[in-house]
């Protein structure tokens, strides 16, 4: 028994670079449903040409390539990391081989001169909602949290994992359309507006605010639980709520479909 404990240890402990399956499709369907119509059919368009089922299928797809040696490039991608004494982040601290900020505005740029590239397409939502996982923007030296192991309801897991995606299947949203819709409904229009108003640069901020909290309140051997999930179910949820309203306006604006 200690040694499969070890082993689940060692498994949970791999560097993971998605939002979670759950995530990602949750966003890029509720961007979907936001945009306009004739973004809708642009998309669904290109989608097809990539000869994937649908774009909140495509938008896992980015993370399907990682053992892929023509996709390692799109490695670093996934994310920025900060310095641990700082409290905002810059585009000074992308990395020289690209990180997430600089992914989304070279994904934007390539749809620009071809609206078709279906690639682009999808990992430019793909990044965007990477860049509103709070792990996605923090310290090189834990390797956004990959590093930092917990208990996560009972089983050995690590900080980046729990981000990533169990918190969103322990509140039901894993395979849960009338969850997820019920999330898209929430949104408030106000709020929208404003989270429209801001620029990429402050959606990792955002992020960086909220991983300073998550290790604010880290101790070691950590045991969470229903209090853990409870603590930052709004923040989580909000995040997601942010990522597909700010998509569907970045998709809307690169087709030129601006409501």
């Amino acid at each position: 028994m200690r040694i499969l404990f070890f082993v689940l240890l060692a498994l949970s402990a791999q560097p993971v670079f998605a939002f979670g399956q759950t995530g990602h499709k949750m966003i890029c369907d509720m961007a979907y449903q936001l945009s306009q119509p004739q973004t809708q059919a642009h998309i669904d368009t290109v989608v097809k040409a990539s000869g994937l089922s649908s774009f909140a299928e495509g938008c896992v797809w980015p993370d399907t390539l990682r053992d892929d040696d023509s996709f390692k490039w799109s490695a670093p991608l996934h994310y920025i990391n900060f310095a641990r004494h700082n409290t905002t982040v810059s585009q000074a601290d992308c990395a020289k081989l690209g990180c997430v900020l600089s992914a989304i505005t070279d994904m934007q740029q390539r749809l620009a001169k071809d609206d078709n590239d279906w690639q682009a397409l999808l990992f430019l939502a793909h990044f965007i909602a990477d860049l509103h996982q709070p792990l996605h923007v923090s310290y090189a030296d834990d390797l956004g949290g990959n590093k930092t192991q917990v208990t996560f309801f009972q089983q050995a897991t690590n900080l980046h994992s729990v981000w990533d995606s169990r918190i969103l299947a322990k509140l039901g949203y894993n395979n849960n359309p009338t969850a997820q819709q019920q999330l898209l409904q929430a949104i408030d229009s106000k709020l929208a507006y404003q989270w429209q108003q801001s620029t990429v640069l402050d959606w990792a901020n955002e992020s960086a605010v909220l991983t300073k909290d998550i290790y604010h309140h880290y101790q070691p051997n950590m045991l969470l639980s229903d209090n853990y999930v409870q603590q930052y179910q709004t923040s989580l949820e909000t995040r997601v709520q942010q990522a597909a309203v700010r998509l569907a306006l970045v998709l809307d604006k690169t087709f030129n479909y601006r409501p």
